[in-house]
This record gives C-alpha cells, structure tokens and sequence, in this order.
C-alpha cells in the first residue's frame, strides 16, 4: 500500500473512525487537514502528494488522496514535509511535534495558536497513521 496513496488514504480514515481514543480527544474539532509530501520524482512524487480529510467532532467524514499542491488549498490545515520526514515520523522515530519545532514538518496552512487545543487530537491521528503505515 503507498503511503500517501488512495488506498492508505481509504484505510487511514476508516481506522479513523474505529478509534475510540481519536474520538474522545478530537469531539470538538471541525474541519479539514491536509497531510502533504513535497515533490520527490526520485521517491515516486514528482508533483508532491497529500491525503486531505474531513474530520468533524472525531469522525473523519470523507477522505481523499491528491497529488500536487494546488488540491490541498482547500483544507483548512495544511501540514507539509518530506518523505523521509514523514516515514520518521509514522515509524515512530521522530515525535511531530519535535518535527515541528525543528522545521521539519512545516505548517503550510493554518496557525499552531488554532491547532494547540487539539494535542491530543494530533497525537491520536499520528497513532492511528502508524496503524496504517
């Protein structure tokens, strides 16, 4: 399954949903987060990827996957890296928000003063993306 993938993307949404945890801590979120990769043609990205979900009170109501960077403008959050960033992360080798602070998950789209009341929220889609990866 490619990361980043519509089938990722399909199956990361759905796990979505079965977490109790990611719905407890998300209850009061409402809109959209884009998680994007920056263009790699040599990793299989020569436009840069993105998986864009609809996630309301902690559910994730809709999810696609979309490649360059004009389809993620509409998301509410963008949140952007590299591959190899992005694999670190999902690994469990670097904690986001350490990757963050170091530059290395970059906040495209959105402010970090809008994101701070949903830590947990974060740290439970981080989670549950380690399921599927």
């Amino acid at each position: 399954m490619q990361l980043f993938g519509e089938a990722w993307a399909q199956k990361y949404c759905q796990k979505l949903n079965e977490s109790e945890a990611y719905k407890k801590a998300a209850a009061t979120w409402e809109g959209s987060l884009a998680l994007a990769v920056r263009p790699d043609p040599s990793a299989g990205f020569p436009r840069g990827a993105a998986v864009v979900l609809d996630l309301w009170h902690g559910a994730c109501r809709g999810v696609k996957a979309v490649e360059g960077e004009a389809a993620v403008n509409s998301a509410d959050f963008v949140i952007e890296a590299d591959l190899a960033t992005w694999q670190e992360v999902l690994e469990g080798r670097l904690e986001p928000l350490t990757a963050l602070m170091r530059g290395l998950l970059e906040l495209k789209k959105g402010s970090i003063a809008a994101l701070a009341p949903y830590a947990q929220a974060a740290q439970e889609l981080v989670r549950v993306a380690r399921e599927v990866a």
